[in-house]
């Protein structure tokens, strides 16, 4: 990259003049990172923040203890202005694993595998269900699966109608 096109880049990214980008260019030898961080420095632009953060060698081998100039978090990232402090702690926590189970229950249970032959549902079973049988017979799904498809089925996903009771599944009214 010409440095020019850097000076410009510099400029767009931090928001400064092109003066000022040049000036922090040049004393960074012509590292845009480099200069980012002296513009930093000098209150030009805001602090950077990411959810990455990069180290150098140095941070992993320290991994959270304090070093010389600042400190090393628990989650590997270096703070070189407090020293002593906890720097890059997480915010609010996702869902739990637990969580993650249900919804992938529940959703095991609104969609349905649904093989269709000729436009006419064949066969509508919960994926749950469809799952287990899998599970439990997996070469004689496997052939059926074949034999479906040979036989010209089509196989999609689709999320169930619940309660309307108008579907395309042959059902009995007993």
């Amino acid at each position: 990259m010409e440095h020019i096109e850097m000076i410009e880049k510099l400029r767009e990214k931090a928001g400064i003049t092109r003066e000022e980008a040049a000036d922090a260019l040049t004393r960074a030898n012509w590292d845009m990172l480099e200069a980012l961080v002296i513009l930093e420095r000098e209150g030009k632009v805001k602090p950077l923040t990411s959810s990455v953060v990069t180290a150098s060698p140095q941070a992993y081998s320290s991994y959270g203890q304090n070093g010389a100039n600042g400190t090393y978090s628990s989650y590997g990232t270096y703070d070189p202005n407090t020293p002593g402090s906890s720097y890059g702690t997480r915010g609010p926590s996702g869902p739990s694993a637990g969580d993650r189970l249900k919804a992938l229950f529940r959703n095991a249970v609104i969609y349905s595998l649904i093989v269709r032959r000729n436009g006419k549902v064949v066969i509508s079973l919960p994926v749950f269900l469809f799952a287990v049988i899998l599970l439990a017979a997996f070469r004689l799904s496997a052939v059926a699966l074949l034999l479906g498809l040979f036989l010209g089925c089509k196989y999609s996903v689709e999320k169930r109608d619940e309660g309307d009771g108008a579907s395309d599944e042959p059902h009995s009214d007993y």
